[in-house]
């Protein structure tokens, strides 16, 4: 705990009185006691029914946004049990080594550390399934698959303070072991929770988890029940031709518990919100706005602007505005183009490019429109604000695609399914395969499978791709124009050699040899992926040896020393200054005065040069190049700390907003309700306050509500 925690705490407790004072007056008492942020997870997750898809598949993605994630990714093997034995339930870790158990030899490597200790243990199945996993399971050998995301929860239980077993990481590997289909997987992890409890990563927090195998696609969300016992969930089906986007946040709204083909429900989601008061059993039931805190608590366009960017991109004629409350976005939209894996791999690149909140703009993103943005420091604390949260940022340890197949593709060529996996930021990394029914070539795993993040390593896939995303740093502009067209190319080269290899694998399958076939896709697919990591590592050392001390060794590509230099015509340029470019040098105010300068802009509109830079030619192949949807720009949104074009909607009474750190009479009355709070509201604001991060930072901007 922190000085963060606290604030939050009371920061929660003054904004349970705000239908009795301004919400401004919330945010002045949460910029006087600060607000800590903090590095927790928080994936964007995708679910696409196959109605929507080019080939028939169900998709599911991922991404495992997490500054110390262990992202190896481990082969579990398919085993026979002897009868009355029983599965160890192991505690959620994240970082390297995320457990220590003989389940994988991967899991032997301990780095000092002891054998993993179980919470607890359930009887066992005669025979589990194959699967691979990584932080979170991925995907068993009959295809089904999953993603997640952590959410908000209003009931939360967490280790070490509670009983409770499961959090979904072990119960979605349950659920892999013993299930051949989404609905099997989503009633396993249901009475898993149900029966032995269920406990969140930190405090105040839920989870969701997409599923899919090569039929359905759906959404499962819970949180703990009454009391932080059992578990209170809901699970939602995805409509075939349709996409559906989680991004920390409950999206499932109302339940029609008699429509058994499209919902399910928990034993104990309803007796859970009458017991806690959440639900007063008349209204109809809302799961998004009852089982978790008020949307506006936290930081709702962390969540709304993810789902708004997807959602635009796959259906553009619904002209979706970018909602600040996420409870405005829907659970799902129907996709008007159908989408393959590697739409959804673009998806994940993304960083608003073409929009007016694209991140390679503004002071921000540098000279050389870096559209990364650094999370947390001091500096935030101090300076309050926000920029968008981009779906690929640079502590994204890996992100990873499921294509569920159509069971007649399947069964042709021996393999239900096949993860397309990234390793760290998928912006600038490459998708590989992994089938569903295979395991490592010869037993054992390539760089995918081995290393950590607390030791720089040459044999570590991370570590390939992550020095890559770093180097860019220094000068993003430029160097994208090499990495991003060698993203593509290497993707596309892992989608031709696929098509090869697949009719190779089918063609041994149609001679009863399907063993035969799911080796040789094994041994194919790791000898692939090691190929990829070590072009990599030859990229890296490009980029090193042309890109550095601020010039562009435009030799290296030439083959050597330049020549013809005693002539005056050297065949090429070793030092091609790169410099600041113009429009940056106009906006930090370069003159004469050789003084260091500190400028802040007058007006809103960047300089006149600035346009050229924006129509700039995309490098090759790059992700936002193809867009479904045109290029939008917005201009009845917000800028600044105000709003336009969402005022009447979000501002129903159209009284006035108070301008930042103004103090008034509601001020006085803010403070007087905080001093009278019950020791029940501050249980209340405990459980929803001290779930603290980056997507929990406070908006800019309150309205005040009756």
């Amino acid at each position: 705990w922190g000085s963060g925690d606290l604030s939050f705490v009371v920061c929660s407790l003054i904004g349970s009185a705000r239908s009795l004072v301004a919400m401004a007056t919330f945010q002045f008492f949460c910029a006087l006691l600060g607000s800590a942020l903090a590095m927790s997870d928080a994936c964007t997750s995708i679910a696409v029914g196959r109605a929507a898809t080019v080939d028939g598949s169900t998709l599911v993605t991922q991404t495992d946004d997490c500054a110390e994630c262990d992202s190896r990714i481990v082969h579990i093997p398919a085993r026979d049990h002897a009868p009355g034995s029983l599965r160890p339930i192991l505690p959620y870790a994240a970082s390297f080594p995320r457990e220590v158990s003989g389940r994988s030899s991967q899991y032997s490597e301990s780095d000092g550390r002891p054998a993993t200790q179980p919470l607890g243990y359930i009887p066992q199945v005669p025979h589990t399934f194959a699967y691979w996993e990584t932080t979170n399971p991925i995907m068993n050998e009959h295809g089904v698959g999953f993603g997640e995301t952590t959410t908000e929860a209003r009931l939360s239980a967490f280790q070490p303070n509670t009983t409770n077993l499961f959090y979904t990481h072990e119960a979605m590997k349950v659920a892999l072991e013993r299930c051949r289909t989404a609905r099997c997987a989503l009633r396993t992890m249901g009475e898993l929770v149900d029966r032995y409890g269920f406990y969140g990563d930190s405090p105040g927090s839920g989870e969701s988890v997409s599923v899919i195998d090569s039929i359905e696609a759906w959404v499962f969300q819970v949180s703990v029940g009454a009391k932080g016992k059992s578990a209170a969930w809901a699970a939602q089906r995805v409509p075939d031709g349709h996409v559906a986007v989680v991004a920390n946040g409950f999206t499932i709204r109302h339940i029609d518990v008699q429509d058994e083909d499209n919902f399910m429900v928990g034993a104990n989601l309803f007796s859970s919100a009458l017991e806690e008061g959440l639900w007063d059993g008349k209204e109809p039931f809302d799961f998004g706005k009852m089982m978790q805190p008020d949307t506006l608590l936290v930081v709702p366009r962390y969540t709304s602007m993810r789902m708004w960017r997807i959602y635009s991109r796959l259906a553009p004629s619904l002209d979706l505005q970018p909602h600040v409350d996420p409870l405005m976005m829907p659970f799902s939209v129907k996709v008007e183009v159908p989408v393959s894996h590697r739409t959804l791999m673009d998806m994940h690149r993304d960083h608003y490019e073409g929009t007016e909140f694209d991140l390679r703009n503004g002071a921000l993103a540098g000279p050389f429109r870096d559209p990364n943005r650094l999370e947390g420091g001091r500096g935030q604390q101090i300076v309050r604000g926000e920029f968008p949260r981009a779906i690929s940022i640079p502590r994204t340890s890996y992100a990873v695609v499921v294509q569920s197949r159509p069971r007649e593709l399947a069964e042709k060529m021996g393999s239900a399914a096949v993860a397309w996996y990234a390793s760290d930021a998928p912006a600038t990394s490459v998708f590989v395969p992994f089938y569903a029914n295979s395991a490592w070539g010869h037993g054992e795993p390539n760089d995918y499978g081995r290393g950590s993040m607390f030791k720089f390593d040459r044999k570590c896939a991370w570590w390939a791709f992550d020095f890559v995303a770093n180097w860019m740093e220094l000068d993003y502009e430029n160097m994208s124009q090499v990495v991003l067209p060698a993203m593509v190319k290497a993707q596309d080269g892992l989608d031709n050699a696929m098509a090869r290899v697949e009719r190779q694998a089918a063609a041994m399958v149609a001679r009863g040899h399907k063993q035969e076939a799911l080796q040789f896709l094994s041994e194919w697919q790791t000898k692939a992926q090691q190929d990829v990591v070590d072009k990599w590592w030859q990229l890296a050392d490009y980029l090193v040896a042309r890109f550095n001390d601020g010039f562009d060794n435009q030799c290296i590509d030439a083959g050597g020393p330049p020549r013809n230099v005693d002539r005056g015509q050297p065949s090429c340029r070793v030092g091609v200054p790169i410099g600041y470019p113009a429009w940056w040098l106009e906006q930090v105010g370069y003159d004469f005065d050789i003084r260091p300068h500190y400028v802040k802009p007058a007006g809103l509109t960047p300089p006149a040069s600035f346009a050229a830079v924006q129509a700039a030619q995309a490098p090759a192949g790059a992700p936002w190049a193809n867009l479904l949807s045109s290029p939008v720009w917005l201009n009845n949104f917000w800028s600044g700390t105000g709003v336009r074009g969402q005022a009447a909607l979000a501002n129903p009474t159209g009284q006035a907003t108070l301008p930042v750190g103004t103090w008034d009479s509601s001020h006085a009355l803010a403070l007087l309700a905080a001093l009278l709070v019950t020791p029940a509201a501050l249980a209340t604001a405990f459980q929803m306050g001290v779930r603290h991060g980056q997507r929990e930072r406070l908006p800019d901007f309150y309205y005040i509500q009756q």
